[in-house]
């Protein structure tokens, strides 16, 4: 019980035995654990000595509040270590990403390989101290991702956009709401410009090369416009992306009317409201209402999400 307190077995024994008696003899007190113990309990200020050779416990609130008080400062000091040394990291990162860069060569690195482009993922996931995001399509050089799901438990926010192609693979939704249910955010577009990972602002690793054309490559980019960039187009596409909700129908379910994927093929061809009415033959009001209820029923915003969200319904 009081081993917060670095007391040994043996005065704890003693200052309990004086709680629960209320006072005790130095005999008494010797015989139970050496004549030793109750000097340093009292110089501890943790029991007083009574007239005729007694001993009892000073009141625990008071006895060992200067202990506390000790423990707390300790807390407090190894804190403020704590957060300098944060400080620190923070301003040698800032200071490296000003200055740390000799040669434009040193801003990016090439890995070849399967087996080096997964070490190099997992590394740079591993890396990430508040938020990861990336897009994802396949084909795929490993099936689960179990750095992410570690990060995840650490609380590192994750971001994700899946091509339209990911929801055709086996098992593929399924794997997707178990890692949403974990925290994944998640969203899906249509024909993803590559695979990209991207580890707070401070790496990037891009695809270049996948395992189906003979062996597997990617870019590692390190601080630098091209990283901004990299982010700024993640950002963009995160906007218009369709959220992927666990509640999702499987692609092909729930099949639009005949009418909703006409509309559904103008608005994706990009026509007007006034070149539908014209086409379908009814009029711009009409299309207005069905635009909207068909927005509605896709739960989306806009009309280039409504065309996503068709997409990945298996609508268009």
């Amino acid at each position: 019980m009081l081993e917060p307190f670095e007391l040994d077995p043996r005065e704890e024994a003693v200052y309990l035995a004086l709680v629960d008696a209320g006072s005790l003899t130095a005999a008494e007190l010797a015989s139970t654990a050496g004549e030793d113990v109750p000097a340093r309990l009292e110089s501890l200020g943790l029991i007083a000595r009574l007239p005729g050779d007694q001993y009892c416990a000073i009141e625990p609130g008071i006895g060992f509040a200067a202990m506390v008080a000790l423990r707390e400062e300790r807390v407090r000091r190894a804190e403020e270590q704590v957060r300098r040394a944060r400080a620190a990291v923070q301003q040698l990162a800032e200071r490296f990403r000003l200055r740390g860069v000799r040669h434009p060569l040193d801003l990016i690195d090439v890995v070849v390989g399967p087996q080096e482009v997964r070490r190099r993922a997992y590394q740079l996931e591993r890396a990430a101290r508040t938020q990861l995001r990336g897009i994802d399509m396949p084909p795929y050089l490993m099936t689960e991702n179990e750095a992410e799901a570690e990060m995840l438990s650490k609380g590192v926010r994750n971001r994700w956009l899946y091509d339209r192609e990911v929801l055709d693979l086996p098992g593929k939704v399924e794997y997707l709401a178990a890692m949403r249910e974990s925290g994944e955010e998640s969203r899906v577009i249509t024909g993803a410009p590559f695979k990209l990972l991207i580890a707070d602002d401070d790496q990037a690793m891009i695809a270049l090369t996948d395992y189906s054309s003979g062996t597997a490559s990617a870019l590692v980019v390190g601080p630098s416009i091209l990283l901004d960039g990299l982010s700024r187009m993640f950002e963009g596409m995160w906007r218009y992306a369709v959220a992927l909700r666990p509640s999702d129908p499987e692609p092909g379910a729930d099949l639009p009317s005949e009418s909703e994927s006409w509309l559904l093929t103008m608005l994706a061809s990009g026509a007007t409201d006034k070149t539908i009415a014209r086409r379908m033959g009814i009029g711009l009001r009409t299309v207005q209402k069905r635009v909207q209820q068909l927005m509605e029923r896709l739960e989306v915003d806009t009309r280039f999400q409504a065309g996503v969200s068709a997409k990945a319904r298996g609508w268009l």
